[in-house]
């Protein structure tokens, strides 16, 4: 008769792992801030830069601007605590961004030229529900060509006029 072998004390149970998930997801172990927070933040901070460096586009502007108001109320909607509070925070926070930006502009452009394209699809997402957005759009993966036809130039655009 065949005997399964002892399990290794090294080898850790199914059983295990699922509660040790179960604790990580608890409230207790969450981390204050969202990722769909942070993204949101980020992308506020992006569409700051396309409206402040391509503030001559008075048409553009007002969309940039919209822009940075939807991320900024979707951050104060994911903070937990008093909306006042987590609005000032969020205007702190992309100051510091931008100032970072800023500073790592000459090794970082690129890659915020692709985050204005990934921050852009995902504005047009908000953008198409009109103007009151109801729901949150998934954080693209996936980026239209219409996005990225419309989004790569400005990039292109606004990041060196924004550096001077």
């Amino acid at each position: 008769m065949l005997r399964a072998a002892p399990t290794p004390s090294y080898i850790i149970r199914p059983s295990l792992i699922f509660t040790l998930c179960l604790g990580l997801l608890s409230p207790t172990h969450a981390t204050a801030e969202s990722r769909l927070a942070q993204q949101a933040l980020h992308c506020s901070a992006i569409f700051s830069v396309f409206a402040e460096s391509l503030a001559d586009d008075s048409k553009r502007v007002k969309e940039f601007k919209r822009g940075v108001e939807i991320f900024t109320e979707l951050y104060v909607k994911e903070s937990e605590g008093d909306p006042a509070a987590a609005k000032r925070d969020a205007e702190q926070r992309r100051t510091a961004l931008l100032s970072q930006f800023q500073q790592q502009m000459a090794q970082r452009e690129p890659y915020l030229r692709e985050d204005g394209v990934v921050c852009g699809a995902w504005a047009e997402a908000f953008f198409a529900q009109g103007e009151s957005w109801t729901f949150v759009p998934v954080y693209p993966k996936v980026i239209s060509i219409s996005a990225r036809q419309k989004y790569t130039p400005l990039g292109a655009e606004a990041f060196p006029r924004w550096r001077r």
